[in-house]
């Protein structure tokens, strides 16, 4: 009886207190791209170089970036979608693009900046939030790609080798804090990644491809709490043609960001007094069987 006594109060002031609860937040940066050329042999009488192909004013699919936020509402089961999404693209080189999008508890904003050589781009961003509120559900995600599809084809002199390079930055997070309701789900995803690609000496298709990736949450039923990462460096991805021919090649820039938190609405205040008449239903029957030992 003592055990059930227990367990029936802890059951109230758990559901007095309010589990833990946590925001969700991601972030991807990359800065500028550089383009560096390493001459594999100084005697061949070849200068090392690169050319970008189709001609950059005509390439319609040098960036892009798109973006989703979801806010469902608990209705017996999460239902009542509020769903925004952005798409957009632009030219290589030749234009600037942002975006963003939002419902009542998750946003999302993407954004490239066209670089002033039109090889690459100047930089990229991606931010987003799930808000942890009782009886909804938060989700956004974003990705942003240069190009914007396929791979940015290049030309590469012979013996030569191509170095793509760039700075990047990451930054997950969910911050905890007292709040009523039950949290049930909870997610802070980023990555950046870079690749190149080339053709070998044997026809094969070269790649080589980097990436970085964080994570912080407590999906399903464990219990929920807080946590942060954050990670900045260098991301670089090459490719040597070593033969004596020109050969092609491409290369990718992508950066991804998802996050999500899922909390059950608050107890109704019947809940509440359903658990304290069942404590003083044990407590009742308690008092009877001492008297009745006596």
């Amino acid at each position: 009886m003592k055990f059930a006594r227990k367990a029936m109060v802890a059951a109230c002031l758990v559901a007095a207190a309010g589990p833990v609860f946590a925001n969700a937040y991601s972030t991807a940066t990359f800065g500028n791209l550089t383009v560096t050329l390493i001459d594999l042999n100084v005697d061949d009488g070849i200068a090392a170089s690169i050319s970008f192909l189709p001609n950059p004013t005509k390439f319609t699919d040098g960036a892009a970036i798109r973006g989703e936020v979801e806010t469902w509402r608990e209705q017996g089961s999460f239902v009542d979608l509020h769903d925004e999404k952005m798409n957009k693209s632009a030219a290589w080189g030749s234009a600037n693009i942002s975006g963003g999008a939002q419902t009542e508890t998750a946003s999302m904003w993407a954004s490239v900046n066209a670089s002033a050589d039109g090889h690459g781009f100047a930089s990229l961003n991606l931010t987003g939030s799930a808000l942890s509120t009782p009886g909804h559900l938060s989700y956004f995600n974003g990705a942003a790609n240069v190009p914007g599809a396929n791979l940015r084809n290049f030309t590469l002199s012979a013996n030569t080798q191509v170095v793509f390079s760039v700075n990047g930055s990451l930054s997950v997070s969910t911050n905890p804090g007292s709040y009523p309701g039950e949290l049930r789900n909870e997610l802070a995803f980023a990555r950046l990644g870079l690749q190149v690609s080339g053709e070998g000496l044997d026809g094969n298709v070269l790649v080589d491809q980097h990436e970085q990736t964080l994570s912080v949450g407590y999906p399903g039923d464990l219990i929920p709490s807080g946590g942060s990462d954050s990670w900045s460096g260098m991301i670089s991805s090459s490719f040597s043609n070593l033969s004596a021919e020109s050969a092609g090649g491409g290369f990718w820039a992508y950066g991804g960001i998802e996050g999500v938190s899922l909390m059950t609405a608050v107890p109704e205040p019947e809940t509440y007094g359903m658990l304290l008449g069942g404590l003083g239903l044990i407590g009742a029957v308690a008092r009877r069987r001492r008297r009745a030992v006596a």
